[in-house]
Formats: structure tokens, C-alpha cells, sequence
């Protein structure tokens, strides 16, 4: 959503929320954030990576570790390859 419409509502609102995440403290920025919810189908991943894509568009270097062993989709919405090159 980010990168393809950022004139968007929903860029805006990540947009903000990463603003916010910035000021909360500003002596001392978080370097690390978890999105997490109790229960599947709630955004997690949608909300990981839209604001990974507005914090790389401010900050420049970001790294999106998709953790769900079960059920991994950050690979498939950015249209990655989820298996190992080395298989040994």
C-alpha cells in the first residue's frame, strides 16, 4: 500500500505511526519493534511490512524478519523465493 499509492490514507496512517514510533523517545529511538496479536487473520503482516517500507523511505536501511514458522507471507506478497539455496 505504502509504495504503491502513497498519496493513500493508509500510507498516511503508516506513515504517521512510524512518526510516532520515531518521537517517542527521542534520546532514545527503538531499534527494534515486534508486531504481534493473539490471533491469526489480524494484519500482523500487512502492518509489518507497510511500515518496514515507511521507515526504509525515512531511515533507508530496514530489515523485516518474517518469524511465523507456521505460516510465513512476507516472501509471497514481495514476491520472493522462500527456499534455501543450499541445500546441504
Amino acid at each position: 500500500m505504502v509504495s504503491k499509492f502513497p498519496k493513500s490514507a493508509s500510507a498516511e496512517a503508516y506513515r504517521t505511526l512510524r512518526t510516532n514510533i520515531q518521537l517517542a523517545d527521542l534520546d532514545n529511538p527503538p531499534k527494534f519493534l515486534v508486531i504481534t496479536t493473539a490471533i491469526p487473520l489480524e494484519g500482523k503482516s500487512t502492518t509489518a511490512l507497510n511500515l518496514a517500507v515507511a521507515l526504509a523511505q525515512k531511515e533507508g536501511k530496514v530489515l523485516l524478519v518474517d518469524a511465523d514458522l507456521r505460516k510465513s507471507t512476507i516472501h509471497k506478497v514481495l514476491h520472493l523465493d522462500n527456499s534455501s539455496a543450499n541445500n546441504s
